[in-house]
């Protein structure tokens, strides 16, 4: 019992030593360096440390030099988690004099290009993101006419339209989050993330009289799959996958122009 107390005794004695020490050395050290890593920059890039420390300097946010004790890492997690690509972060401190920032981006799963002007990132949390001039993601181009519920230079989730808004709103607003669905649909299936290389909308107007009508560009062979509504496309999907598993190994793919799944229990193709 004595020398359980005493091992005790010494561990928090220890701790606190320890502790102080580490404080004092704190207060005696400047931060002289910033390690930015960013996790997960082998599958993309769009953020680079440079571009971090640039965030800094552009800033004028003084670091350098300052008490590594005194430097606020809870602002400066603030401050980088304002950059739209930045999914999580988390910053510290060590003894050394040095500020540590360990990052992770956010994954874009379609982006838009579409002929009114709107061009951004969807991302896997249904995050809008502006292109980037240094990084491209190769994942399935949405064109054609697209009338999202938002600005064309709006970075931001999803916003919920307003109580009381105009019915248009509304309704671009459910168009928009099922085409985000769907989208998702796709990428978690290896086959149609594979497949898949454009979604061409047709139709449809910013009054919200109508949904525009889908259209799938397939990488490989020159036909065009009719989707029509984004009602049922699991079940549009699944037929077309059998048409393609039973019926396409007797055909060539270049053989028909439209394939089309529009309606119930049927596949329709044309030349």
């Amino acid at each position: 019992m004595m020398w359980g107390l005493l091992a005790w005794t010494a561990i928090f004695s220890y701790i606190v030593v320890t502790s102080r020490y580490c404080s004092e050395q704190k207060e005696k050290t400047l931060c002289r360096r910033i390690e930015v890593v960013v996790q997960d920059s082998a599958r993309m890039s769009f953020i680079t440390p440079a571009m971090v420390r640039a965030w800094f300097a552009r800033e004028k946010k003084e670091i350098f030099q300052q008490e590594i004790s005194k430097v606020n890492t809870l602002e400066i997690d603030t401050f980088i988690r304002r950059r739209g690509f930045v999914r999580d972060v988390r910053v510290y401190t060590s003894l050394d004099g040095v500020l540590h920032i360990e990052l992770t981006q956010r994954c874009p799963i379609a982006r838009v290009s579409s002929a009114n002007g709107y061009n951004f990132y969807i991302t896997d949390d249904g995050y809008i993101l502006p292109t980037q001039r240094h990084e491209v993601v190769y994942v399935p181009v949405i064109t054609g006419m697209i009338h999202p519920p938002f600005a064309r230079d709006y970075v931001g989730s999803l916003p919920l339209p307003v109580q009381g808004d105009e019915k248009k709103v509304s309704k671009n607003y459910v168009f928009f989050s099922n085409l985000i669905n769907f989208v998702k649909f796709v990428r978690e299936d290896d086959f149609w993330n594979a497949f898949i290389v454009q979604i061409d909308l047709q139709g449809g107007d910013e009054a919200g009289s109508g949904d525009p009508q889908v259209r799938i560009v397939p990488r490989v062979g020159d036909q065009v799959v009719l989707l029509g509504s984004l009602d049922n496309y699991p079940e549009k999907l699944d037929r077309l996958m059998r048409f393609y598993r039973n019926g396409m190994p007797y055909e060539s793919w270049d053989r028909y122009r439209y394939i089309d799944v529009r309606y119930q229990g049927q596949v329709v193709c044309t030349r």
